[in-house]
């Protein structure tokens, strides 16, 4: 296999990575060449249903292991496609574990998360036009995947191949262990959410050897708008009450449910998208939504007709930065980030035991006003090399010592040396 770099107009451009405009294009990308995104209908991806349910699971399962105490933003979606990709280069008991986590296995696994791909491509839009000042006609839902290579790194066609099928994800090398060589991994995430997120959270490392980024973009308009906001009142958890922009929609008519306490309001976008916002009982922290409430939730607002409520909503401008690094074994991932020879990705290069996980984040923005939502994440894998091998013992000569040289084969003390003084 070889990669080809991506040359040619806006036309060419377009169809293989999508830039700004073509005034600015992004960073020179490789593909594999010979190698095309699959196309996969929803129909005919058997698993999708499960890669669903699991990626619902591994929202709120990370949610509840975040920062209790502050806002917090995360996107399920882009953090499970980042997961997949890193499971096209998993082997063993690490492949075990991402398997269940994604809720499908091996080329099932693979369709699923190539129908997904397509169908949100059916939204795909200018990144920079998602960020302008007025929000766009029509949803933009712009979705992008690519991984980064430490320059000189081997890494296997398979699995370069593979993430090209799967996820039309592009290739770039540069020099992980340096700031300046982290230049690349900043522009593409600027570039693939509009500028909302303005640099990778990757921090160079020598041992950082390849970079799985997705990032996810969203800007849409409601259907029904939302009146001018104004302040009104807002319950802390600890009974605080504060004032906060809030807008209201009067008598107009919404999707709402009740399940186990919860209550649910649902608030289509133009088109093809629509947001859920879901009150917890009163007491309860919104985290410990579980996923089968959640689908419980759904599947009440799919069947309820809408009728005439009177909805307040807070307007929303957060960011949040989640270290997932930690939370791996929360998961179900424990041995991803074992660095001690338990983590098996080598399916993507050297033997079993030879990478892991060593860095993990995702980004996060959520602005919420009358005219819609502007949201974007960005979930970065950062694969590292095993830093040395088991050590027995630690000798630190910081005291005066003895420096002997002898001939191997007759051990004739050719120099003996005190050192009680080093410095020259």
């Amino acid at each position: 296999m070889t990669l080809h770099r991506v040359i040619g107009g806006c036309a060419a451009l377009a169809l293989i990575i999508s830039i700004a405009s073509c005034a600015s294009p992004g960073p020179v990308v490789l593909r594999a060449e010979g190698v095309t995104a699959q196309t996969v209908g929803l129909a005919d991806a058997p698993a999708l249903d499960d890669v669903v349910d699991a990626a619902r699971t591994l929202g709120v399962a990370t949610l509840g292991l975040s920062d209790e105490d502050e806002n917090v933003v995360l996107s399920p979606g882009s953090l499970a496609t980042a997961l997949a990709m890193l499971a096209e280069g998993a082997r063993g008991e690490s492949l075990a574990e991402l398997e269940a986590v994604l809720g499908a296995a091996g080329p099932e696994r693979a369709e699923a998360f190539a129908a997904l791909r397509g169908a949100l491509a059916l939204l795909d839009g200018d990144p920079a036009a998602a960020t302008a000042d007025e929000l766009p006609e029509r949803p933009i839902l712009h979705v992008a995947d690519q991984v980064v290579i430490d320059d000189g790194v081997g890494v296997r066609d398979e699995f370069l191949e593979s993430l090209t099928g799967t996820f039309d994800a592009g290739v770039q090398h540069t020099d992980l262990s340096t700031e300046q060589g982290l230049a690349p991994l900043h522009e593409w995430v600027r570039e693939h959410t509009g500028g909302l997120i303005e640099k990778s959270a990757i921090e160079p490392d020598p041992l950082l050897k390849a970079v799985l980024q997705d990032a996810v973009l969203l800007a849409a308009r409601w259907k029904t708008p939302f009146g001018p906001a104004s302040d009104e009142s807002f319950t802390l958890a600890d009974g605080t009450v504060v004032r906060t922009a809030t807008m209201g929609a009067l008598e107009k008519e919404f999707a709402h449910a009740e399940v186990d306490g919860w209550a649910a309001v649902r608030l289509p976008y133009t088109e093809a998208l629509h947001a859920d916002v879901l009150l917890p009982p009163e007491g309860q922290d919104p985290a410990a939504a579980t996923a089968d409430v959640l689908a419980d939730l759904d599947s009440a607002l799919d069947a309820a007709v809408p009728g005439p409520i009177h909805l307040t909503l807070p307007t929303l401008d957060i960011e949040s930065e989640t270290d997932l690094l930690s939370m791996l074994p929360g998961l179900g991932l424990a041995t991803l980030p074992e660095c001690s020879g338990a983590a098996d990705l080598s399916g993507i290069a050297g033997d079993p035991g030879d990478l892991c996980v060593g860095q993990a984040k995702q980004q996060a923005v959520l602005q919420v006003d009358e005219a819609g939502t502007v949201a974007a994440a960005v979930t970065e894998l950062g694969v590292v090399q095993l830093s040395m091998p088991h050590v027995e013992a630690e000798f630190l000569f910081d005291r005066p010592f003895l420096f002997t040289v002898s001939h191997d084969q007759t051990d004739w003390p050719l120099f003996l040396a005190a050192i009680r003084d080093p410095r020259h």
